[in-house]
């Protein structure tokens, strides 16, 4: 009995001493696991994750950017490569070869996130709503954090007048990546539902952006707070003209503004954009009854604009139209304004 009694015990002094062991070593692992994550990252791996995040949020001169840059250093990247013929195909999204290239990828490699989200902006440009939600759909699957395909399957949905699964992926792509864009198109949802309260805070959380700024000024025109929408629109014109704001990122990205359920302009250059804001003052202002303050707006934008293209022309109408649409209070007063000004 004394014999099995001290086996017993050296067993398990051995018992504790390999667990002793064991500890030691897994300690000396998570160890050497924690010094090399908190270790700088090496210089090409720390580019690819900016470029990366710059192709989630869609900004694609960025990426181009950070690719070729990373390319010059180390031709042999091939994570720096793809990015790059990423950037590249999105360029080539309105050309008649984009489809069959952007196909042959997919049979390659039909997982890949971005390229299934090339393939529904392809179907929803062409609206074929249908065909694109899945490609969103897929491209979500396989990478929650590509922002842009929630953003892209938010505005489908928009089109096909789903309110609320548009504003669920608005909110998801905001949660991702909170851009000023994606703040901007959940603000029109709720614009579009008459929540005119929730479409102001929306907007409202984007600073230093002329065109939240602009859109709020149409909720007040709607509610016949004249002073309020030109306040607003002083300040985007205000922002416009400064340098260093409209050097963001986020104001470098064009203005899509609907003119018809299926037709959509896009303000791309800073002097679009800054003849649109003072367009919508000087509407401000006439409505307001000061009829010299309108004309010295619209003056500025034809300094702007010399000469305005058919489409520009198109928003300018169809601005006004809504208004009188939302509110047929100002039906004669913009009438006129229409037969002095357009």
């Amino acid at each position: 009995m004394n014999f099995l009694t001290k086996l017993l015990n050296s067993i398990s002094q051995l018992g504790s001493i390999f667990a002793l062991i064991a500890i030691i070593f897994a300690g000396g692992w998570a160890l050497s696991i924690y010094e090399e994550s908190k270790a700088p990252q090496p210089i090409e791996k720390l580019s690819i994750v900016e470029g990366e995040n710059a192709l989630y949020k869609g900004h694609y001169a960025d990426a181009k950017r950070i690719f070729e840059e990373e390319l010059r250093t180390n031709p042999e990247n091939q994570q720096a490569a793809w990015g790059l013929k990423i950037t590249q195909l999105k360029e080539t999204m309105g050309h008649p070869d984009f489809k069959s290239t952007i196909d042959q990828l997919y049979e390659q490699d039909p997982n890949n996130p971005t390229i299934n989200l090339f393939l529904g902006e392809f179907y929803l440009a062409n609206k074929q709503l249908d065909k694109a939600i899945p490609f969103f759909e897929k491209s979500i699957l396989e990478n929650p954090r590509l922002a842009e395909a929630h953003n892209d399957l938010a505005q489908t949905y928009a089109h096909l007048g789903d309110f609320e699964s548009a504003k669920i992926e608005f909110l998801n792509a905001i949660d991702v990546t909170p851009l000023p864009r994606y703040r901007n198109s959940l603000g029109a949802i709720y614009l579009k539902q008459k929540r005119y309260e929730e479409a102001i805070k929306e907007y409202g959380k984007n600073k230093e952006y002329p065109f939240s700024a602009l859109e709020s000024a149409k909720i007040y025109w709607r509610l016949e707070y004249l002073s309020q929408a030109s306040n607003y629109q002083n300040q985007a014109v205000e922002w416009l003209n400064d340098k260093t704001i409209m050097g963001k990122p986020e104001n470098q990205e064009p203005w899509l503004l609907d003119i018809s359920t299926d037709q959509t302009v896009q303000l791309t250059s800073i002097e679009e954009k800054k003849a649109y804001a003072y367009f919508c003052l000087s509407v401000s202002l006439y409505l307001e009854g000061d009829k010299q303050g309108a004309e010295n707006e619209l003056r500025k934008m034809s300094e702007q604009l010399p000469i305005r293209t058919t489409h520009f022309n198109l928003l300018l109408g169809s601005t006004l139209d809504k208004l009188v649409s939302a509110n047929s209070s100002y039906t004669e007063e913009i009438t006129i304004y229409k037969q002095l000004f357009l």
